[in-house]
């Protein structure tokens, strides 16, 4: 008896623990990470909802972040085998994403590298190699405060690039 009350225990509190690391915030200063395989699995899923709510502006003033955005850290290197990302938004907001390098800031209002929302693919001939954000946010018509959950999918891999060696 005793050891199953521990063994509940202990499952409860790791399940907790597992629990509370999926559902923690994505924001500039703690992106997710997505990197998908060659078959373009797994697919990024989740909620702008709950997120980054820092971001006003980006593309340099050209598209606003009416609400929380969701952020997650991507590597294109040169030899990127995906040809497009899409994006699927859920109900309560018109999906709007936005690749801004990682050198110009996530909430810097910098440059994108390319937009993209649920008619529009990211398409990998408009991305130089290099590390970026990915921005998940609604559109900037949308009500302030609009949300929700979207699914971004590759047709291939995002490689990750080597960013120290050492032989020990």
């Amino acid at each position: 008896m005793k050891r199953n009350m521990l063994c509940s225990m202990v499952g409860a509190a790791v399940f907790a623990a597992c629990f509370g690391m999926s559902a923690s915030a994505q924001t500039c200063t703690s992106p997710a990470s997505w990197q998908p395989n060659t078959t373009g699995e797994p697919p990024l899923t989740g909620t702008t909802c709950g997120n980054e709510t820092g971001i006003v502006s980006v593309c340099q003033g050209a598209s606003g972040a009416p609400a929380a955005a969701f952020v997650a850290r991507v590597n294109v290197s040169a030899e990127g085998t995906y040809q497009t990302i899409g994006f699927t938004g859920g109900a309560g907001y018109t999906i709007s994403a936005y690749l801004v390098p990682e050198a110009s800031g996530c909430n810097a209002d910098a440059a994108c590298t390319t937009v993209g929302d649920g008619s529009t693919q990211m398409a990998h001939t408009d991305t130089p190699p290099g590390s970026y954000y990915l921005i998940l946010t609604g559109a900037d018509f949308d009500a302030p405060g609009s949300c929700g959950t979207f699914t971004a999918t590759s047709d291939g891999t995002l490689p990750v690039t080597l960013q120290s060696f050492s032989v020990g």
